[in-house]
């Protein structure tokens, strides 16, 4: 390893000695080499003064580390002003894999430290890479071959990694015990949904630890969905439930751990409660990693990320482990459309997980929430009220029972509609559990069918791009045409080759409502941040872009309600669709533009404005690009770079190596770009080159500017093409000014003009056969060299093409 120098010496200092020579044995807090270092100090004059003096200090310098020296990195006389690498040291063991404060290699004590400790050696192994286990540790570079060699594994089995979410993504949970009554009674009407609730008790959970019953409903199809996935994933297991709770649930769905294995990780080893972070399961990098959660914002929207609509088979319970997440931002939904299942009325607002809580505890949840997100929830008080609230919050599911209470609900609207007496006096607890008819619990999800389409669509289109990296980095056909030898396959090549998939994920996402420009109304609570909002940046992934006010480049008003004033707005043109907050909810889990036509909204007679004319005033100012148009449209720039993983200095396509060939290529085919068409209006026609006549053009302006200019000096002009640019460049008149008042269009017509009718000196010039020699055997090279990249461009992309749109369809 290096030594090197800490920030905390007082530079500059000079070596005077060094103690040891290459080869020798150092340990730890050993001399290695004698400096001074000048600083000011105090002292007396002896007459009773005190005075600053600049004096010399001389100091050792100790290692911090054992080993062997290898080289020095400075001599004798050295200055040295700032921190820098000052030896080499071969050390025995370099620590980089640690477990608990030991080192895994040599078992030395990692948190051992001393007086000239500056860094601790347990921060070599910073990175966490075990998913059950937070005390085993690697070092970055150790990280890097780890996941190098987990790529390499994938990529010759033709695999990604799916993190795959527990609760409300493929599975249900409650600890409500009507749930357990209900799987006893034949009689009662939820029996036959339940047929397939799994059940197990954490001993050491629930109210007072004294042990809890969960009850698990699979979402539909999940056995099939994990086996058929499973051949192109390999799978995950992310939850903030407890490790405790995440074992029992991988029993149940994988109880041979065939399909997750030990690959679980759960709020217990996260690193943070509060939001979820692909780089504790992938440190190095995320090229190759798929997300499917209910929630997006626990992962700030990663590109990675393919949310899915959450599954709540227990109604009003929610996500039992999400008391230490942010709360979820409601949606106001349109009340004329009737909604599949019943209204959870008063006990909505004023709920814990689905358990009925009371005003002044709800208030302090969210202050609690917002305190946690604010500080990262690593504060083990914070951590111990979160828990607090978890245990609250199952309490009340247990005792309070929610699900009875809206079968009651259910049972007292049926007796109210057959026999037309007050609800009221259906609720008495003495209610026989035999008369209920209406049944609560429905089961109709159909998402993880879909789901799995979707993966088998990144999966393809991933490896698709792979295998067109591949080919086009061992040299293709066009190269074997060539002659070109191809180059040797490397241990990283294909590492270095690999797509991303948070380029890949955009590229299916975005064109699915590319060009949708929509408006909320009655969606968002009063004062939130429209464009940073959950709906909104979910949108916006789709190629949307949110707008705030409606103008003539509206195409969707979503509206959670009727007989808004944009509504009004809206109904003044003729092409904006209003429509309920539905259509937008079903598009982007559908991954497709979906008719507007069952989701529009009944708009009232009365709210009808009168209609906005084509070539109306307010059309032509609606169709301008506003300031907040501007904003909008760059936020959406930034967005679609970001979600594709492209910043200012990005490569589009290739790295570095093959963006220098490519520039190689076309500056040996295109040539040098200091020819200008005329003196005049250089400017204008370097931006416009015409390419079928350039080359052309070029050789007749410096024939005429050679026959015009020194007709003596033909010859040897013409035999240095070089030196004849450099005179030319040299000679180019600066005619900005004159061609900045014209446009384009015309100075080119200009151009045109002048290259096609002599001017006066050449007119009086006699024409002269010019000795310019001609390179037919070039351009015939360079025409041919175009056709066949045009022929193998031709057979090879519209396939890929015609793929791309039938899938979009």
């Amino acid at each position: 390893m290096l030594l090197r120098l800490p920030p905390s010496l007082h530079y500059p200092i000079t070596v005077t000695s060094l103690l040891k020579q290459p080869g020798d044995a150092v340990e730890r807090d050993e001399a290695l080499f004698w400096y001074v270092y000048q600083t000011t100090v105090t002292e007396g004059d002896g007459l009773g003064n005190k005075v600053e003096v600049k004096r010399k200090f001389p100091t050792k310098f100790e290692s911090t580390v054992d080993g062997e020296i290898v080289q020095w990195k400075v001599a004798k006389g050295d200055v040295i002003d700032e921190p820098v690498d000052v030896l080499e040291i071969d050390e025995p063991c370099a620590h980089e894999v640690q477990f608990g404060g030991l080192c895994a290699e040599c078992g030395k004590d990692m948190t051992e430290s001393s007086y000239n400790t500056e860094v601790t050696d347990i921060m070599r192994a910073p990175i966490q890479m075990a998913h059950d286990n937070t005390t085993l540790t690697v070092s970055a570079r150790e990280a890097t071959r780890v996941e190098e060699d987990a790529k390499r594994r994938l990529l010759s089995t033709r695999k990604l990694s799916l993190v795959v979410d527990l609760d409300q993504t493929i599975i249900h949970a409650t600890v409500d015990p009507t749930v357990g009554e209900w799987m006893q009674d034949k009689d009662n009407p939820n029996y036959q949904a339940l047929s397939d609730v799994r059940v197990f008790q954490l001993v050491d959970d629930g109210p007072g630890m004294r042990g809890c019953w969960y009850y698990v409903k699979l979402r539909p199809g999940l056995e099939s969905f994990l086996e058929n996935v499973s051949e192109m994933f390999e799978l995950h297991i992310y939850t903030m439930g407890t490790r405790s709770y995440a074992q029992h649930i991988a029993s149940i769905i994988d109880p041979d751990r065939k399909l997750f294995g030990d690959r679980i990780l759960s709020r217990d080893e996260s690193g943070s409660l509060t939001a979820k972070n692909l780089h504790r399961l992938f440190p190095v990098d995320t090229k190759m990693v798929v997300i499917i959660d209910d929630r997006g914002d626990v992962w700030r929207w990663s590109p990675n990320l393919i949310k899915v609509s959450p599954y709540e088979f227990f109604v009003g319970i929610g996500d039992i482990n999400s008391s230490f997440l942010p709360k979820k931002q409601e949606l106001g939904k349109s009340g004329d459309k009737p909604a599949p299942k019943p209204s959870k009325g008063a006990l909505e607002e004023h709920h814990v997980n689905g358990a009925t809580a009371k005003t002044d505890e709800q208030s302090e949840v969210s202050t609690l929430e917002q305190l946690v997100t604010m500080g990262g929830g690593d504060n083990p008080r914070l951590l111990q009220e979160q828990s607090d609230a978890q245990e609250e919050s199952i309490m009340h599911q247990v005792e309070d029972r929610p699900l009875l209470q809206k079968q009651r609900e259910l049972d007292a609207e049926d007796d109210a509609a057959e026999s037309g007496s007050d609800s009221s006096s259906s609720m008495d607890e003495s209610q026989d559990m035999s008369k209920h008819r209406h049944h609560l619990l429905e089961d109709n999800d159909r998402e993880l069918f879909d789901l799995e389409v979707r993966l088998e669509r990144v999966h393809r289109n991933f490896f698709d791009e792979y295998d067109r990296q591949k080919s086009r980095g061992l040299g293709g056909r066009v190269a074997a045409l060539r002659g070109e030898k191809a180059p040797s396959k490397e241990k990283d090549v294909d590492l270095k080759l690999v797509p991303d998939i948070k380029d890949i994920m955009p590229l299916i996402k975005r064109p699915v409502l590319t060009g949708v420009v929509l408006v909320f109304s009655g969606v968002l609570p009063l004062g939130t941040d429209t464009q940073n909002a959950d709906i909104s940046l979910w949108a916006k992934s789709f190629g949307v872009a949110i707008s705030q006010k409606i103008n003539g480049r509206t195409t969707h008003l979503v509206a959670g309600r009727n007989r808004t004033a944009k509504v009004r707005e809206a109904t003044r043109y003729s092409k904006i669709q209003i429509v309920t907050t539905q259509w937008l909810l079903d598009c982007l889990t559908q991954w497709k533009r979906l008719p507007e036509e069952p989701y529009l909204l009944p708009v009232h007679p009365e709210d009808r404005g009168e209609p906005i004319s084509p070539d109306s005033k307010e059309m032509a100012e609606g169709s301008w690009i506003s300031s907040d148009d501007e904003a909008m449209a760059e936020s959406v720039d930034e967005e679609m770079s970001q979600f594709a993983g492209i910043d200012a200095t990005s490569p589009i396509g290739y790295d570095e190596e093959q963006q220098a060939a490519v520039h190689d290529e076309l500056k040996e085919f295109l040539g040098s770009d200091d020819e200008s068409e005329s003196d005049t209006d250089v400017s204008v026609l370097d931006e416009i080159p015409s390419p079928g006549k350039k080359r052309k053009r070029e050789e007749d302006e410096s024939a005429d500017d050679v026959e015009t200019d020194n007709p003596s000096e033909e010859v040897d002009v013409h035999g240095s093409r070089l030196a004849q640019r450099i005179k030319r460049s040299y000679e180019r008149s600066t005619g900005l000014k004159e061609v900045a008042s014209a446009g384009v269009e015309s100075a080119f017509k200009q151009a045109q003009a002048q290259a096609q009718v002599p001017s006066d000196t050449d007119a009086d010039t006699p024409e002269e056969p010019t000795s310019q020699p001609q390179e037919p055997v070039e351009e015939d090279d360079d025409e041919l060299e175009r056709e066949m990249m045009a022929a193998f461009e031709d057979g090879e992309e519209p396939a890929d093409d015609e793929k791309i749109a039938n899938e979009n369809e």
